[in-house]
């Protein structure tokens, strides 16, 4: 896991024109008996800011303008609904995204995939003005929309036990 953060943050972040604030995973279970290689080499970087309280995520997102994330977890609803650009990294290699799930983001986010390039892709696209990016996601509205209401619950406003109730039936039970 950190292999594959120091090289975002040397490959991409890094390189980038632009301030960045990197904001780590609150870890209930250290996983070194040093500082994580990744905050050490956050300090080193000449535009990257670290963030590492244990905030959530939710509680920040007003303060930056593209929000980056690498995995389908409860964070990337909270980057979605914020209608901010929403940049996510499917690892294929680290709970990929399923068919489905990578068309509908595809289209509504602006996704990168682990193996096609990404290190020189993202980097190429982030450095773009922010305006640039802001413009290209307004692009997308229509197909965010439906890739909300495909995969993000909290858009069915109030229904999502009628709607679990339905897929766990569909699923499991109808026969």
């Amino acid at each position: 896991k950190a292999k594959k953060e120091l090289l975002l943050i040397d490959k991409v972040l890094n390189k980038l024109p632009y301030r960045v604030c990197y904001k780590t995973y609150p870890e209930e279970n250290r996983r070194y008996a040093d500082i994580d290689p990744v905050i050490s080499e956050i300090g080193s970087k000449h535009n990257i800011d670290l963030f590492n309280s244990k905030i959530d995520m939710r509680y920040l997102i007003q303060k930056h303008q593209i929000l980056i994330s690498s995995l389908a977890t409860s964070t990337l609803g909270w980057l979605v609904m914020s209608q901010k650009p929403v940049v996510f990294i499917n690892f294929y290699n680290d709970n990929p995204l399923t068919k489905e799930a990578h068309t509908a983001l595809s289209k509504g986010l602006f996704l990168f995939d682990s193996n096609d390039n990404l290190y020189n892709k993202l980097q190429l696209f982030l450095s773009h003005p922010i305006e640039e990016i802001e413009r290209l996601w307004l692009q997308k509205k229509e197909d965010r929309e439906k890739m909300i209401n495909s995969f993000f619950t909290s858009s069915k406003k109030g229904n999502a036990g009628k709607l679990a109730a339905e897929i766990i039936y569909d699923k499991y039970l109808d026969t």
